[in-house]
């Protein structure tokens, strides 16, 4: 069917869609963040036990004269450190060599809640104008690196579905090396606690500490001497009201404004659609359990959660949705707001079975042919490879055959009909 006159100037709409693209990928919001701050003399004692004996011994770290054979004696109380690979926690010292206690172990007198930390990570990590979320840590772990310990890169498995980032605290100890690489080879920083634990000028014990995302590749380079002892925490998500952070105002108003000057060209997306936006963030997601994402929206990260504001703000209804790409059919692209597990048994096309699971076929609305019951979508951010779901499906038709079908959760935004927006655009900008 050829374009109609209310169909959208493909060189006018394609300059509004660029500049609101290069505005969002402009954005680069912290996916991580490090600082130090003095420990507390009250706060420094570690209260550990060794198995199930019912006497206990401690360490202080606020005076700075901790020696190697006092740490000695906490590493004979500890186990062999493991880590999680396919399902299963793995002792293999040629991938992770460390020791740890858990938490029945051992006691702390360092008061996370009390010590300031969480506002920085949360101001730094969490980017919300109005949301019903807030972080909330749990203590994980303590781990030992001695002389010769390291632990190759590897993502943090998560422990639930609420599971949004990590959280290490490195207590003061007089050691080298043990450097914390966050990204493939330090590309996002690296974090070297050993000149950050005393004060550079009065060599005072001070805490040190880095937060991020829980799915950002990391790595503990060898400890050379020394040892480095951290508590390690699970930063989940949990119900509260928290505004957003000052820092982020001017950067959710540009966003905002780039928003308002696409959808107010009544030529984008004259009949109605959406925005769409590919997740920059890996999200933990169990398709066998997470049947739909209603409750996703809420708990994204960094730019993923700066965009749904941005389009929120402006009266634009958000969702995390999944887009599938199905193979041998008319209508190739799909999206949905629910996670398809698989496993079913069908006769019927792909696209019968998604349509009746609630499905939508999407369309590129500046092509220049008019598809009916399709929702005309115009990626703002392309869809990604890092946050993918997969269902299998069992197909009877000529012939049996198992396919898999894979999808990317994805943002969109719904953009009503121009005639509708403008009543939309006055209460926005009034």
């Amino acid at each position: 069917m050829s374009a109609t006159a209310s169909q959208p100037s493909v060189k006018t709409s394609s300059v509004e869609l660029e500049r609101l693209q290069a505005k969002v990928q402009s954005l680069v919001a912290p996916n991580f963040c490090t600082g130090t701050l003095p420990l507390e003399t009250s706060a420094g004692k570690l209260f550990y036990c060794k198995g199930s004996a019912s006497d206990s011994s401690f360490l202080s770290f606020t005076d700075g004269g901790l020696q190697d054979g006092d740490i000695q004696k906490l590493v004979e109380a500890c186990q062999q450190a493991t880590f999680g690979r396919g399902g299963q926690d793995v002792l293999d010292e040629s991938y992770r060599k460390a020791w740890k206690l858990d938490v029945t172990q051992f006691s702390t007198q360092f008061d996370l809640a009390r010590s300031g930390i969480m506002e920085t990570v949360h101001d730094q990590l969490l980017h919300y104008e109005k949301n019903t979320l807030k972080l909330e840590p749990q203590l994980y772990k303590l781990n030992i690196y001695g002389p010769g310990s390291f632990f190759k890169p590897h993502v943090d498995t998560p422990q639930s579905e609420k599971l949004f980032a990590s959280l290490v605290v490195v207590l003061p100890t007089t050691h080298n090396g043990g450097n914390l690489l966050l990204g493939k080879d330090g590309s996002l920083f690296n974090f070297d606690s050993s000149k950050l634990v005393f004060h550079p000028e009065t060599k005072a014990p001070q805490i040190a500490f880095a937060a991020f995302y829980s799915d950002i590749e990391h790595e503990v380079l060898p400890v050379e001497d020394g040892y480095r002892i951290t508590l390690t925490y699970n930063l989940h998500l949990a119900d509260t009201d928290l505004p957003i952070p000052k820092a982020l105002s001017d950067t959710l108003a540009s966003l905002k404004s780039a928003l308002l000057d696409l959808i107010s060209n009544p030529q984008i997306l004259p009949n109605g659609g959406a925005l769409g936006f590919g997740l920059l963030y890996q999200y933990p997601i169990n398709p066998k359990f997470q049947k739909d994402l209603v409750k996703f929206a809420g708990a994204l990260k960094g730019n993923d959660a700066l965009v749904k504001t941005a389009c929120s703000s402006i009266g634009l209804d958000v969702a995390v949705m999944v887009g599938y790409d199905l193979v041998d059919e008319d209508e190739k692209h799909w999206i949905s707001d629910k996670i398809h597990p698989g496993g079913e048994v069908f006769d019927e096309f792909f696209s019968s079975v998604f349509r009746k699971k609630g499905g939508k076929p999407i369309r590129d609305p500046l092509a220049t042919e008019i598809q009916k019951d399709t929702l005309p979508l115009l990626w703002v951010t392309p869809q990604t490879k890092m946050v993918p779901t997969e269902a299998a499906f069992v197909a009877y038709g000529n012939e049996y055959f198992l396919t898999n079908v894979y999808g990317n959760l994805v943002l969109t935004a719904q953009v009503p009909p121009a005639q509708e927006r403008e009543e939309l655009l006055r209460k926005v900008t009034a």
